[in-house]
């Protein structure tokens, strides 16, 4: 038998504690199995609980019900997620220790740095996603507009009125044609002795400026009267600040004359064709810019664009 007051061992008949003194009682006193661990109050934190938590801050909801922090469950609310999230970060770890049994501190913190570890990992992965599904996504910044534009067209062939399907012009494409037959004769690129380049006509040099370099044909377009329009690009002779700029030779038999050089430095854009009236479309800052070429005369946004020393190809 033992003293509940202070664990003594006693005679089984004794009445008083010789030890204490006091009166005997009838629950002995197990000093080898301790109690179970019982839940944690607010003065229970020891050193080492406190401090910023990534697993609880990172996987905030899915740590809250594996840390049975209840309240950490408001990190799904819109709005409120993230502040909830934060306070899970500060506060985490002292409501982990509160809500749950631990063997020790040791096992404690043995298990929420398991969820920090997976918290970063998870975290860095969709980073590392996110960055190669920007990189790899489909570049549709430059021709929102124009895509737009062809869905409300009609489908592609020539109507009864002349009017053809908006196609696209890509001065970048990979198939772009090597030379044109045209009305004049052949329109080709020629490589000279010294490595410079030069768009001819029928074997005769077009131009020798500094953009003969730069200029290539894109596509043709036939006109009434045995006439064409060859849609030419300037790419890259007057500086990086300007990507492309585009300009027309209009064949006849008798030979070919340039138009003025027209765009907004896009690359690509779309046509159509209405009868002998050619319209083109370029994205820029403001949405698109109209640019017609109907009886030889190029209108950029309803204003006539007249030759001058900067626009011209022959320069």
């Amino acid at each position: 038998m033992f003293c509940s007051h202070c664990g003594a061992q006693m005679a089984p008949d004794a009445a008083y504690c010789s030890v204490c003194g006091k009166a005997a009682g009838t629950a002995p006193v197990n000093l080898d199995k301790p109690s179970a661990p019982a839940q944690h109050t607010e003065g229970d934190i020891p050193e080492g609980v406190k401090g910023w938590s990534w697993g609880a801050f990172l996987l905030n909801w899915i740590w809250a019900i594996g840390n049975r922090s209840w309240i950490g469950l408001l990190a799904m609310v819109p709005y409120v997620g993230w502040i909830m999230a934060f306070w899970l970060g500060f506060k985490g770890r002292e409501m982990a220790w509160k809500n749950k049994q631990w063997e020790s501190l040791e096992h404690f913190n043995r298990v929420q740095r398991k969820w920090s570890q997976w918290g970063i990992g998870i975290t860095i992965a969709a980073i590392v996603l996110a960055v190669l599904a920007a990189m790899f996504a489909p570049d549709v910044v430059d021709v929102e507009r124009t895509v737009t534009v062809e869905r409300s067209e009609a489908p592609a062939g020539a109507n009864d009125a002349g009017v053809t399907a908006r196609g696209i012009i890509d001065s970048n494409a990979d198939n772009l044609p090597a030379s044109l037959s045209t009305v004049a004769g052949l329109l080709d690129r020629r490589t000279n002795a010294d490595g410079s380049r030069a768009v001819t006509l029928g074997g005769r040099v077009l131009f020798s400026g500094e953009d003969a370099g730069w200029q290539f044909p894109l596509r043709s377009f036939t006109l009434s009267s045995g006439k064409e329009a060859i849609l030419m690009a300037s790419s890259g002779g007057r500086g990086a600040s300007c990507e492309t700029m585009f300009f027309f030779l209009l064949a006849d038999a008798s030979g070919v004359r340039p138009t003025p050089m027209f765009g907004t430095c896009a690359a690509r854009g779309s046509f159509v064709q209405r009868g002998d009236a050619i319209e083109i479309e370029l994205p820029d800052v403001n949405g698109a810019s109209t640019i017609v070429l109907e009886n030889g005369v190029v209108v950029e946004d309803g204003q006539v664009v007249s030759l001058t020393g900067m626009n011209d190809p022959s320069r």
